[in-house]
Parts: structure tokens; sequence; C-alpha cells
């Protein structure tokens, strides 16, 4: 066995003695939980609620919004209509979640989405998380215990790229087709005698596919860059990809919020040991509500962010980060997280990542009560205004980030809402130096 086989499978032990620990920590809570706590969890269906707003009768104008909101948000079966990656386009599919009645006190869910795009990229996840109470004294947050188990697989036939580092040519632009499967198991539970912390694991296979794509006025990557230019373009192993992290995160003084993330992540090579790589990410926001109810509590909706956002990459004895998993900054990354928003989706691409971003959301009004039903009501409900602030820079190595250095954009815009979820954002920014450059995004339910 060499030493790279053998340090997968120690880290693999790891990461699943890990999971067991936590796992007998939960039975030993179940067992002190008192009686009164085993009752069982009641599904939820909302057929009768979505067949009363969506009648053919009565008035279609009252009607539309709460149509609308159980159409897209109701139980056991509700449409998805959003896009999968920045560059897809939207599209429209279907959700799916059964909830499982159990006498333990735990709340099972089995969920099952697909969704196809109009520039056919299409994404299908099925999913079982069980979610458990934990009463134990220890548990000081009264956070409950999370295992979810998924498999997704996700096809983007277009993606961008530009090349790798932080000075890369808007107009050296190449297309390459990524297809991702990958399936595991995330453990998330409430850190003990510490109210303010959670902590998890993470273990799955990944299995991705990189190719060149085909098509007329198209310039595929196979025709520009090469296995030195672009790690994991000649081939692309399956990988076993670990993660332990931790959730410092805290509401104070009412009024204040952090939260925080901080993980390390081991990527494997199931093959040859090429492309494996270990991954430092580091995640910081910090919230500011504004604004009071009447009544007491804060508006949700209407809140001062700044977050930051550093990661690194490490690979040694000559091994590669692979393009297709290394960090971007530039519109929305592959998550459709906003960065740089002056700049075209996925326009720099680095191993290595640092980012600030400061953003304003607030929704024109909690509610509208003074308003008389019609239009003034229905924008003053679904209507927010959005700014925001981006600046960061992606690194070939660590030692050449210079914040004096770092792109930046500022713009602002519109959001529109569904209830409390923002389902929407159109903005303009700019500030980056290639023009002024609209962005779209659409909320992320998958």
């Amino acid at each position: 066995m060499d030493s790279v086989q053998g340090r997968a499978i120690w880290r693999l032990v790891v990461a699943i003695g890990a999971a067991g620990c936590v796992s007998i920590l939960a039975s030993a809570a179940q067992a002190q939980a008192p009686a009164a706590n085993n009752t069982p969890v009641t599904g939820t269906t909302d057929w009768d609620q979505w067949k009363s707003n969506c009648a053919l009768f009565g008035d279609l104008k009252k009607k539309f919004i709460p149509c609308a909101t159980s159409t897209f948000r109701s139980r056991p079966f509700h449409f998805v209509a959003q896009s999968i990656v920045p560059g897809s386009a939207v599209g429209g599919g279907g959700r799916y979640s059964q909830d499982f009645n159990e006498n333990n006190g735990s709340q099972n869910t089995l969920q099952a989405t697909s969704l196809i795009t109009i520039r056919k990229f299409w994404y299908a996840e099925l999913k079982f998380t069980t979610i458990r109470a934990i009463t134990a004294d220890w548990n000081k947050s009264g956070e409950s215990l999370a295992l979810t188990g998924y498999a997704r697989n996700r096809s983007l036939p277009v993606m961008t790229f530009y090349g790798l580092g932080p000075n890369t040519n808007v107009n050296n632009s190449v297309k390459f087709s990524q297809r991702d499967t990958s399936a595991g198991v995330e453990l998330t539970t409430p850190f003990p005698e510490i109210s303010w912390l959670s902590a998890g694991g993470k273990v799955e296979g990944l299995w991705p596919n990189v190719a060149g794509v085909t098509g007329t006025n198209v310039v595929s990557i196979q025709q520009v860059y090469t296995e030195q230019t672009a790690p994991g373009l000649a081939t692309q192993p399956p990988f076993a990809h670990e993660q332990i992290f931790f959730r410092p995160h805290k509401r104070f003084l009412e009024r204040y919020e952090v939260n925080y993330n901080l993980a390390y992540n081991l990527y494997q090579d199931a093959s040859t040991g090429h492309y494996s790589f270990r991954r430092f990410e580091g995640n910081f926001e910090h919230r500011f509500y504004p604004e009071k109810k009447k009544h007491g509590g804060v508006i949700a909706q209407n809140y001062f962010s700044v977050a930051w956002r550093y990661s690194v990459s490490t690979a040694t004895g000559g091994s590669a980060v692979p393009f297709y998993l290394q960090e971007t900054i530039g519109g929305s990354d592959i998550d459709n997280q906003p960065s740089l928003r002056a700049f075209k989706d996925y326009r720099f691409r680095g191993p290595n990542l640092l980012t600030v971003k400061a953003e304003y959301d607030r929704k024109m009004c909690e509610a509208c009560e003074p308003c008389k039903p019609g239009i003034i009501r229905t924008v003053c409900t679904h209507l927010g205004l959005l700014l925001a602030y981006d600046a960061g820079q992606v690194a070939l190595h660590r030692s050449d980030f210079d914040i004096s250095q770092m792109h930046q954009s500022f713009g602002g815009g519109v959001s529109i809402y569904l209830g409390k979820d923002v389902i929407f954002r159109m903005a303009v920014a700019l500030g980056g130096g290639e023009g002024t450059h609209p962005y779209f995004n659409v909320g992320n339910f998958i």
C-alpha cells in the first residue's frame, strides 16, 4: 500500500469515527430526553390551500399572489423556477417532499428535486434528512442534530473559462462542458457546553467530467489550453472529499448578529493521487438590523451586512488543484453566491481567494396596513432595494495576495420577495473597469 492510499484510508477512518462519536452522543441525548418530547411529528400538506388559492372562480387579481405562493412553496409537491448556475438561464421543474412520522421524536424527510433550464442545463437530487432534538444538559443552544444523505447530478453543457489568475483578459474566453455527480453524508450537531457553536462533517464521493464544446463561433477550451495551463483538463479522476467544519454564531444586543463558518477540506484523487489537495475556508459575516417592528423584534429582511471570505488550497508533492474545483469571483460563482458584480460570471479563477462584501438590503415595507388593496400594496409587500460594494482577488499562490490590487465594484438594484424569501435580484454594477454590468440573480432554492 503506497503513502497516498494510506493517507486516504486514514482520513476516511477518521471521518467515519467522528461521525460515529457524534451519533453516540445523539443516542445518549435521546436516552435522557423526557417522554413528553417523543410526540410523533406531523407531516405537512398544503394541497387544500393550493386548491383554494388557485381556484378558477373569484377575484383573479386578489388570488394571483396567493396562488403563485402556493404553486411554488406548497408541500408535498411544488414547482421550482430558477437557474442552476450563472449562465444557465432560468428553468423549471418540481420538488416532492415526503415527511415521515416517527415515534422517537425525529423529523425525517425524503426530498426529490429535478430541474432543467431553457439552455439545457439540468439538475437532479435525491436527499434524505433526519433532524433529532437533543434535550441533554450539555446542549446549551437547544439546536438539533441533523443528518443528511444525498445523491445529486448536475449537467452544465456550456461554461466559460478566462484562464487562471488575477490578470486574465476578458476577451480571451473559451467554453467547456462540465458534469458533476456526487453522493455523501453530512452531519451537523450543537457543540457540547457552548451555546454559540455548532460543528459537523461531510464525507462524499465526487465524479466530475470535463470536456470541450462544439458550435458556431465557439472556441473550445482544448483549442487554447493544455494540462499545464488548465490542470485537470486531460483527465478527471473520482474524488473522496472529507470536510470538518465549525460554525460560530451569535445574536447579541438584539440588533447584531455574527455567522462564521470555518471548514477544512481534503480532496483525495482516488486514482493516481496527482490531483489531491487540501483547502481551508473561512466565511465571516456580520449583520446589523437597523429597524424594529412596532410590537418588538427586528425586521429581519432589512439589514446591513459585511462579509469576508478567505479560501486557500494546498497541493503538495507535485500535485495540482484541478481548474474546475478552483475558486471563482465575478458576477456569481458556481453556487450562485455574488462577488464582484461589475464583472462577468466566473471572471477570475484561482486556487486561493480573498473577498469582502458590504450589502444593504431593505424590503419596502414589512407589511402594508395603511395601504389599500391594489397595485401599491402589492409593490410595497414584494419589492425591496439593494446596495452593494464588492472587493476581491484570486491568487495562484497565497503569497501573491495584495489588498491594494483587489478588484472592486459597487452598484444597486431591486429585489423581489415571496413572503420572507428573496426570489430574484436585479442590479447594475460598475467600477470594475470593464464597463457597466447588469446583474441578475434568481433565488437558489436547490
